[in-house]
C-alpha cells in the first residue's frame, strides 16, 4: 500500500488565516475547522484503507476540482505544472521557440511559426512535422508535453528533426523571449478609417494599442476607428482601465467592484487625459467577447462614446485574483462581481445555459434591469453586453465544417505553399476560382467525408424502420433518397464555395504573412466591418445612434 504525506492542506490553512484580514466579512471559523477536519479524516482513510492503491495528489487535484466547480467556472486551481501556461496568458510572454503545435494525423505538426521568433529564424514552416526534439522521439507524446519540452529560458539551445514532405533534416535553435502582441493586426481599411485588433488583455494591451493609433497617424489622416474585441477573453482589469481610458477622459469611473471583503469595494477611475477622446469610434463584440472586453465596451457604451457593433458578448462579469499556495501552485478565486458606471452587472444570470456558439441563451425580460446611458439610452444588464447594431453570421455549412476540422484546409494551404513562392498582399488577396478548382481536385484525391443532419436523420429512419419490420416494404424508398441526398451532398462543394473559398484564402495568407495576414484577409469578407464602414462613412447616422434617436 502507497502511503503519502497530505502537505497540500497547508494551502487551505493559508487561505483561511488569509481571510482573517477583513474587517467587512467575518467568517464562522468553528464550521470551517469542522469541515476541513472532517475532510482530513476522509483524505486519510480512504489513502490508509482503499482497497486499491492510491494517488494521494490525484485525489488531492479531484477533491479541490469538484469544489471549485461547484461556485463558478473561474475559480480554479493550478497546480505547479501548469503555472507557467497560467502567466503566459496573463503577460503573453514565456520563453521557447515562438510557433503554436498540434497534433495532426498521429503526428506533432508546427500550426503557426510567430514572425521573428526561433522557429521563424530557423526556417520553420507551418505543416512541419516534429519528429524528434534533441535527438528524442516524440512519437506518442502529447502536445502538451512537447510544449513543455520546447520551452525554455531564453538562450538555450535544441534541436528539432523535422519532416517536410519527403524531406527529413535537423534544426538548431537558441530560444527566445517570446511575446505574444496583443494587438496582432492594426491598418487602415479604408482612407481615413483605422482599424485595431485587441485579442487578449495582458500587460502591455494598452501600450500596443497606442502604439498603433501612432503608427496609423503616421501613416494618414485618422477620422475614424474599429477597435475590433471579438473573441477576446478578457485578462487584467488594470488594463481594461487603461484601454478604456485612451478614449474617455481623466476621472471619469469605468468600473465598480463588489466583493464579499471591503479591499474589493473599489470604483476605478480613469486616471489620466485621453489620447483620442473625440475620434468617432466603433466597438466590434461577440459571443466570445468576454470579461475586460465587456467593461471597455460596456463603458464606452455607457458613456455614449462609441457605437457597438456585432452580437451580445460572453457575460462574464466576475473579477478574479490569483492566490498563492504552497509548493508553487496557485489559485484564481473570484473576489468581486464588476459593473458598469451606469450599474449594469453583465454577468450571465446562468453560467451553464448558452447557445451552441457560447452566448448567453435569451433572458426573460422580466429577469433584466434596465439602466441608462449618459444619453439615456435604454441598456440593460443580466446577460453580456447588448450592440447598439446587431448583425448576424451566416452559418457554417457542414462541409465547410468538416473541411475545416478534418485539416483539408490546413493541408491545402501547406500544399498550396510549397508551390507558389509569392501571392498578392494580404489585404489584396482573393481565392480565384482556378485555385479553388485545383482544391477540389486535390481533394478528391484524400478521403474525404462528411456528415449532415440530413444523414444522420436518414441513417436513423432506417433504424427506426427495422426496429419496426417495415425496413422491407420502405427499403427502396429509403434507398432512393440516400441516392439523391449523396448527389446532393456533392454539391455542397459548390453551395458553400464562397465560405470555403474564405477560409482558404485566410489560411493560405497566413502562410505567407503569418497571423497579421491571416487577420488582414478576414476583413476582405467581413459584413461586421462593412457595417462599421457604412457608420463610420455616415456621421449623422452614427451620432443619432449614440443620441438614441436611430430608427
Amino acid at each position: 500500500m502507497k502511503v503519502k504525506s497530505i502537505p497540500r492542506f497547508l494551502g487551505i490553512f493559508s487561505l483561511v488565516a488569509a481571510i482573517s484580514v477583513s474587517v467587512a466579512y467575518t467568517p464562522d471559523y468553528f464550521e470551517i475547522s469542522k469541515q476541513l477536519d472532517i475532510f482530513t479524516s476522509v483524505f486519510k482513510e480512504v489513502n490508509l484503507y482503499y482497497v486499491d492503491e492510491t494517488e494521494p495528489g490525484e485525489l488531492m487535484e479531484e477533491a479541490i476540482g469538484s469544489m471549485l466547480a461547484s461556485l463558478d467556472p473561474y475559480t480554479n486551481y493550478i497546480p505547479e505544472e501548469r503555472v507557467e501556461d497560467f502567466k503566459v496568458t496573463q503577460t503573453g510572454n514565456y520563453g521557447g521557440i515562438g510557433a503554436s503545435i498540434r497534433s495532426h494525423e498521429g503526428v506533432v505538426i508546427i500550426a503557426a511559426p510567430y514572425q521573428g521568433f526561433a522557429a521563424d529564424k530557423a526556417g520553420l514552416k507551418a505543416g512541419d512535422v516534429i519528429l524528434e526534439v534533441d535527438e528524442k522521439s516524440v512519437q506518442g507524446r502529447s502536445t502538451d508535453d512537447i510544449s513543455e519540452i520546447l520551452k525554455g529560458a531564453a538562450g538555450s539551445e535544441l534541436k528539432l528533426k523535422i519532416k517536410r514532405a519527403d524531406e527529413v533534416f535537423t534544426k538548431t535553435l537558441i530560444r527566445d523571449d517570446v511575446h505574444l502582441n496583443s494587438v496582432p493586426y492594426s491598418g487602415f481599411i479604408k482612407p481615413s478609417i483605422g482599424y485595431v485588433s485587441l485579442s487578449s488583455f495582458t500587460q502591455k494591451a494598452s501600450v500596443e494599442i497606442s502604439e498603433a493609433l501612432e503608427k496609423l497617424e503616421e501613416q494618414g489622416s485618422l477620422q475614424g476607428l474599429v477597435l475590433d474585441l471579438r473573441n477576446n477573453p478578457g485578462g487584467l482589469l488594470n488594463e481594461a482601465i487603461n484601454v478604456t481610458n485612451l478614449f474617455i477622459d481623466k476621472g471619469l469611473t469605468v468600473v465598480e467592484t463588489r466583493g464579499k471583503l471591503e479591499e474589493w469595494q473599489k470604483v476605478y477611475k480613469t486616471p489620466k487625459k485621453a489620447e483620442y477622446p473625440d475620434i468617432p469610434l466603433v466597438v466590434l463584440i461577440n459571443s466570445g467577447s468576454a470579461s475586460a472586453s465587456e467593461i471597455v465596451a460596456g463603458t464606452l457604451q455607457d458613456y455614449d462614446r462609441a457605437v457597438v457593433v456585432g452580437q451580445r458578448s460572453f457575460g462574464k462579469g466576475l473579477v478574479q485574483e490569483t492566490r498563492q499556495l504552497p509548493f508553487g501552485s496557485q489559485m484564481k478565486v473570484t473576489i468581486a462581481k464588476y459593473y458598469t458606471p451606469s450599474g449594469r452587472l453583465i454577468q450571465a444570470i446562468d453560467y451553464a445555459e448558452r447557445d451552441e456558439d457560447g452566448s448567453v441563451t435569451k433572458i426573460p425580460d422580466s429577469l433584466r434591469t434596465e439602466f441608462k446611458t449618459q444619453a439615456g439610452r435604454k441598456v440593460f444588464d443580466g446577460g453580456g453586453i447588448d450592440p447598439d447594431l446587431k448583425t448576424t453570421r451566416p452559418k457554417a455549412g457542414d462541409v465547410t465544417l468538416a473541411l475545416y476540422r478534418g485539416y483539408h484546409v490546413f493541408d491545402y494551404a501547406t500544399h498550396f505553399f510549397r508551390n507558389n513562392p509569392s501571392i498578392a498582399p494580404a489585404d489584396s488577396f482573393y481565392l480565384s476560382d482556378a485555385i479553388y478548382a485545383d482544391f477540389k481536385k486535390w481533394l478528391s484525391q484524400r478521403d474525404f467525408t462528411f456528415t449532415t443532419q440530413t444523414g444522420k436523420e436518414l441513417e436513423q429512419l432506417k433504424k427506426a424502420s427495422e426496429n419496426e419490420g417495415y425496413n422491407k416494404q420502405l427499403a427502396d424508398l429509403i434507398a432512393d433518397l440516400e441516392k439523391e441526398y449523396e448527389v446532393l451532398k456533392q454539391k455542397d462543394l459548390d453551395t458553400y464555395q464562397e465560405q470555403i473559398k474564405q477560409l482558404l484564402a485566410e489560411e493560405i495568407a497566413s502562410r505567407y504573412y503569418y497571423q497579421s495576414g491571416r487577420l488582414a484577409n478576414s476583413l476582405l469578407h467581413d459584413a461586421e466591418i462593412d457595417t462599421s464602414l457604412a457608420l463610420l462613412s455616415n456621421l449623422t447616422r452614427y451620432q443619432d445612434i449614440l443620441k438614441g434617436e436611430q430608427d
